[in-house]
């Protein structure tokens, strides 16, 4: 006897967000929110990890301690955050981590130890400035902000320029072939120097000097990839944006050539290199070097474009991308860029991409997901690798959030950690499918326009533990929900 009762199996599940597409159109894999989350080797959706708090006391710039959690006050901006490797005379590196809060430096030895201050006093620019910028560079880490004279730190104290003049004021530098290449100088806005090479302090001379960057196009040098493959990557903006390739091993062979044009970067710290492309954020969207060289700078070929709304119809704010910050986590096949959204007071969502679940040519699939978090306003942030402290995660890496209440967050932290939440508040993971629309009918071709009816709805999940999921279902603006416990055993709706 037949049955006009059809089972619609939306299994497994490999989409990510689209907020593009009409929801009615959109494959069931697919999701219209992706709040929270992270993806799986397989796609499968997970509620996104926690953030704890990190270090257990106060420092001032005076050295002094208190208890408490944050660094010089809870009106301090956490500008910049790194974590610093150094070997000495042996084969046993040091870590540090190192950052930039207020108007003073600071250091910490561990996830269990506390933040101690470099500087003796309110020394490096203003708490104001967050275009603050950390980079390793010869054994030290330079800091600059494109407003005070740079300086290094070499794991004991601060150094300056020795050799030669001081380095002029610029925003930020990487490293390469040994040499320091800085950019983002207030008298010469197109220009890259380099130092000689293996003495970063030494930018006047012989085997010292600077090259400019198409002077005169309406743009400035805003960014200069980590060294991939031999090269660096300099990317011109924040007006028309072009990217060009550095190659060549000693200044004689130096040569540039211009690979992209178009989607113009709006800051540094929103350029993030991987081992395998070099991605980044702009006033239209989010790019991968590979896809933009390959396909061009067009919408179509844009990483972002299942969720370019947030540009074009103003869910982020655009005037606060110069201070957007990205990272890249490579435990959890993500880059992200934390951003401010229109009509709130803080930074504090990270649009994440999955790059090894995505398709990035032009038309494949995108799985991207975005991480709110609770209470936090978060200015700068980094993924670096945890100290042999935490025994229980001696190396792997974390991404750290800096705030702007003095306070470091640690991520990364699961239900046998500190619990999923952020620094003790809670939040909420949420996904939601498209309009269902698209059943077969009796000759199996779509038929939207018929007339369905639900007998019900069936969830596959892998048991948790003592955790729920709320389940609502919307047929003809009608709602059911139900409460879904995860320890092992379904409910029925309604």
């Amino acid at each position: 006897m037949s049955t006009h009762e059809t089972q619609f199996t939306v299994h497994p599940a490999l989409g990510g967000l689209d907020i593009a597409s009409d929801p009615t159109v959109l494959d069931p894999n697919f999701l219209t929110i992706a709040d929270n989350i992270e993806y799986r080797e397989g796609g499968q959706r997970k509620k996104r990890p926690g953030f704890r708090v990190y270090s257990t006391a106060m420092v001032t710039n005076s050295a002094s301690t208190a208890a408490g959690s944050i660094m010089v006050s809870t009106g301090a901006t956490v500008r910049a955050v790194t974590d610093y490797w150094r070997y000495g005379a042996s084969l046993t590196p040091t870590q540090e981590y190192v950052s930039v809060t207020g108007a003073s430096i600071f250091k910490s030895t561990g996830p269990s130890g506390t933040w101690a201050a470099i500087t003796a006093t309110s020394s490096f620019g203003s708490d104001s400035n967050v275009t603050t910028n950390l980079v390793r560079a010869g054994d030290k880490i330079v800091v600059s902000d494109a407003v005070t004279q740079p300086i290094a730190y070499d794991g004991t104290s601060l150094v300056a320029a020795t050799t030669g003049s001081l380095w002029p004021v610029f925003t930020a530098g990487k490293y390469h072939l040994n040499r320091l290449f800085f950019y983002g100088l207030s008298t010469a806005p197109s220009q890259i120097n380099y130092t000689a090479a293996n003495n970063i302090f030494d930018s006047t001379g012989t085997d010292s000097g600077s090259f400019t960057v198409n002077v005169g196009d309406g743009d400035q040098i805003v960014g200069v990839s980590q060294p991939f493959y031999a090269s660096l990557y300099v990317f011109k903006g924040p007006q028309f944006g072009s990217v060009y390739q550095l190659s060549g091993a000693t200044p004689s062979t130096f040569a540039m050539a211009q690979v992209a044009t178009g989607a113009p970067l709006l800051n540094n710290n929103a350029l993030i290199t991987t081992p395998t492309d070099v991605y980044w954020l702009s006033a239209y969207g989010v790019h991968s070097l590979q896809t933009t060289v390959k396909f061009g700078n067009v919408e179509e070929a844009f990483l972002s474009l299942p969720i370019q709304r947030l540009w074009r119809d103003g869910v982020i704010r655009r005037s606060h991308l110069d201070h957007a910050w990205g990272f890249w986590h490579p435990t959890r096949n993500i880059v992200g860029w934390c951003v401010h959204p229109t009509g709130e007071l803080t930074h504090h969502w990270l649009l994440c991409y999955n790059y090894a679940l995505s398709d990035p040519k032009p038309g494949g699939k995108k799985f991207w997901s975005i991480w709110k978090t609770t209470g936090g306003d978060h200015i700068s942030g980094a993924v670096m690798l945890m100290g042999a402290a935490d025994t229980a995660h001696t190396g792997d890496p974390h991404l750290f959030l800096g705030t702007s209440v003095g306070q470091v967050w640690d991520g990364d932290q699961d239900a046998s950690d500190s619990g999923l939440n952020d620094a003790g508040a809670a939040y909420t993971a949420t996904i939601r499918t498209p309009i269902i629309t698209r059943f077969k009918s009796d000759r199996g071709v779509a038929a939207e326009t018929a007339e369905k009816s639900f007998a019900g709805v069936v969830t596959y999940f892998n048991p948790k533990g003592a955790y729920s999921a709320n389940l609502t279902a919307i047929i003809d603006r009608r709602s059911q929900a139900t409460t879904v416990s995860l320890a092992g055993k379904g409910d029925p709706l309604g």
